[in-house]
């Protein structure tokens, strides 16, 4: 009987994207695979492009402050597109979450942050 092996291709640029963004946030390997929650040898073959849980994208995602879409396929997610977003989140909020968000929102308007 002969068996097929399946493969999966690597995603090579999903690599580098993640790589990059580790790089420009001065994160060596072992920081970020601990931040995130897995070894260094599996972020390492993560940034060589190979396959990881739904979990493991969230927590890149969150710790690189990038969108899983960027992660993912490249994209970044336009403005307009966050504004909604937003609003959608905001609408759910009584007064008092909505002040809250204001506040923060300002604060975080206030400090410089490097691009």
């Amino acid at each position: 009987m002969s068996s097929k092996a399946q493969t999966r291709e690597k995603d090579y640029e999903r690599g580098i994207r993640i790589a990059d963004r580790r790089k420009e946030m001065g994160l060596s390997q072992d920081e970020l695979a601990h931040r995130v929650g897995i070894g260094r040898q599996a972020l390492s073959a993560i940034e060589n492009g190979g396959d990881f849980k739904t979990q493991t994208l969230d927590n890149l995602a969150i710790v690189l402050g990038v969108s899983v879409d960027f992660i993912m396929y490249g994209k970044n997610e336009e403005k307009s597109e966050l504004l909604s977003e937003a609003m959608d989140v905001l609408s759910d909020m009584d007064e008092l979450q909505i002040r809250q968000c204001l506040a923060m929102m300002k604060a975080m308007k206030s400090v410089s942050v490097e691009k």
